[in-house]
């Protein structure tokens, strides 16, 4: 039997990441994000949700743009640092000791030990009680080759990425099975 229970968000677990963003005059920032999604494939956007008017949501507001860089497991204490420490007050690049690159087209700087990243200019920002969606056109992607096939597609197990769920980190350990396969049997 089911327990019925108060409204609660049980879409877990959900993917961390580091969005990293500036302001107007090139000051930089990471937050980590663990309410994230893929928007639309044909024109590809994704959308990140960050609380209230923290640094991070003032900064994206202003410039317009931002990054969504994925780490790997192995970076977990440099986010879960990322995510519990206020930009405005430190600089979390120096504090974690992670290396900005110049983005291709957007002015923020993507993370260089994150295998994964997304440049994106904002498209729309929608308010919802205390938290913001930002919704981003991705205009530029990199990926580390190492964790591509030969085909160019993303081995999400090399890749170890973190996951987020009640308050606590995972990572993915198995592929159970890929789409379409319950028709090929």
């Amino acid at each position: 039997m089911k327990k019925a229970i108060n409204p609660k968000n049980a879409q877990f677990p959900l993917p961390v990441v580091l969005v990293s963003c500036c302001d107007s005059e090139g000051n930089d920032n990471i937050i980590t994000v663990a309410m994230t999604t893929n928007i639309c494939r044909k024109i590809p956007h994704l959308g990140i949700v960050i609380n209230g008017e923290k640094y991070s949501a003032k900064l994206i507001k202003e410039t317009r743009e931002f990054a969504v860089n994925i780490p790997n497991a192995e970076m977990i204490k440099k986010v879960d640092f990322c995510g519990e420490s206020h930009g405005d007050q430190i600089d979390k690049f120096a504090q974690t000791k992670l290396t900005k690159i110049d983005s291709q087209l957007i002015r923020p700087k993507i993370i260089k030990e994150c295998p994964i990243n997304i440049e994106c200019k904002l498209k729309d920002i929608y308010s919802i009680e205390s938290s913001n969606l930002f919704i981003g056109e991705i205009v530029k992607t990199h990926i580390d080759e190492d964790i591509l096939d030969s085909d160019g597609k993303i081995i999400y197990l090399k890749l170890n990425p973190i996951v987020y769920a009640e308050k606590r980190y995972y990572n993915l350990r198995n592929s159970i099975g890929y789409r379409g396969f319950s028709k090929k049997q």
